[in-house]
């Protein structure tokens, strides 16, 4: 059995630390000898990566990455080769792989090279949907640049999950995408796995900071206060929509945004990311409102893994899977389809509901100590 763990990720995002350092951080707690191999496209982004690695203790092999074409898929494959055969006892490990793009450069490395390594691939969205929908919605030169890559990953999707007998397993956010893997590529053997995202160790309530946050914009410790995240520019983000219906109802609205919607009864502002849990534990109500679609049904956003971590109680339009998934099963929320279904009765509702009872349940879903472990049994360790 692999005694060690590659951990197989490119470029930076928002939620690096939360989602794969401090996963990395739990295997070395639980003994388990951890490497990470590590793209960068440029010195900016490796720079900020490297910020971050600065307070954790991980061994890091670097290699350049590319963007999603078929012109640099040779080259992927090389760097991650090159980078690979640097890693002490690289063919006695375990090789956990984050996003399917690049768990489809590892199975063609393993054929390449004739490797025999077990692979966890770690499927946080299904890229060539989200694709799908850029294109759709884009002209010109990005238009055709996103056709490229569109039938790039068409093919890529074929190859990773046709049917053989190597060793790989899949993990994915939601289990919409399991169920994508399985109507439209029925001939695939691999298991298939479920993690949503992790919710940030930094994600813990403060009474403190949920009795000074409430005294500086006003709120009354009797108050029912909701938190809206609008702060992405994602399209699909619709958390606003909620807004004007639930200051009807009496309940005090901070619009974490830089755009108030023109509406002048709610608190809009926008805090550093390390600030969110003090704001998270100001208020009582979390707003996670999409589109109906599959990107946001098969998504699982980290905001809700806070949102569920922290205690609250969350609206949701029944959009996203495993937001309502874990409604349904906690009673820590709601699901409504219109903003207008919801009623003045959730301000009882939400004063007797137990916090402490609903963070321990959050943590057992989102926290990285239950994830992590379930990670390391789909792991063999």
């Amino acid at each position: 059995m692999a005694q060690q763990i590659i951990y197989v990720a490119s470029g930076d995002v928002s939620v690096y630390e939360s989602q794969v350092l401090e996963l990395l951080a739990y295997y070395q707690k639980k003994g388990v000898k951890v490497f990470l191999l590590q793209g960068y496209m440029n010195d900016n982004q490796r720079n900020s990566i490297e910020y971050k690695l600065s307070k954790y203790s991980i061994p890091v092999y670097w290699v350049k990455s590319y963007s999603v074409y078929p012109i640099f898929q040779c080259q992927a494959i090389v760097q991650f080769y090159h980078g690979l055969i640097k890693i002490p006892n690289y063919k006695e490990s375990t090789i956990h792989i984050r996003s399917e793009y690049n768990g489809f450069l590892f199975k063609k490395l393993l054929c390449k090279y004739n490797l025999n390594i077990p692979l966890l691939i770690d499927i946080r969205g299904v890229v060539f949907e989200e694709i799908k929908y850029k294109m759709g919605r884009s002209m010109g030169l990005r238009k055709w640049l996103f056709m490229i890559q569109k039938n790039y990953l068409r093919r890529c999707y074929q190859f990773l999950f046709s049917e053989d007998n190597m060793p790989i397993c899949i993990s994915s956010v939601s289990n919409k995408i399991n169920e994508y893997i399985q109507n439209h590529y029925p001939n695939c053997r691999y298991k298939l796995y479920f993690h949503p995202n992790i919710a940030g160790k930094h994600f813990v309530y403060d009474e403190l900071k949920r009795v000074s946050i409430r005294a500086k914009y006003g709120i009354a410790k009797n108050e029912v206060l909701a938190i809206c995240a609008t702060g992405g520019n994602s399209l699909w983000q619709q958390d606003f929509r909620v807004i004007k219906h639930l200051l009807n109802l009496g309940i005090k609205v901070i619009n974490l945004s830089r755009n108030d919607y023109g509406i002048s009864d709610c608190i809009t502002t926008t805090v550093p990311f390390a600030e969110m849990p003090d704001m998270l534990s100001a208020a009582d109500i979390a707003v996670l409102w999409r589109e109906d679609d599959f990107i946001n049904q098969s998504a699982s956003p980290s905001k809700f893994s806070e949102f569920a971590s922290m205690g609250l109680y969350v609206i949701h339009n029944g959009t996203v899977q495993v937001a309502t998934d874990y409604i349904q099963f906690s009673n820590n929320g709601c699901i409504v389809k219109n903003a207008g279904d919801i009623s003045v009765s959730i301000i009882d509702t939400v004063k007797l509901l137990n916090r402490v009872e609903s963070i321990k349940s959050g943590k057992s879903a989102f926290g990285v100590e239950a994830i992590g472990i379930s990670y390391l049994n789909c792991l063999g360790f």
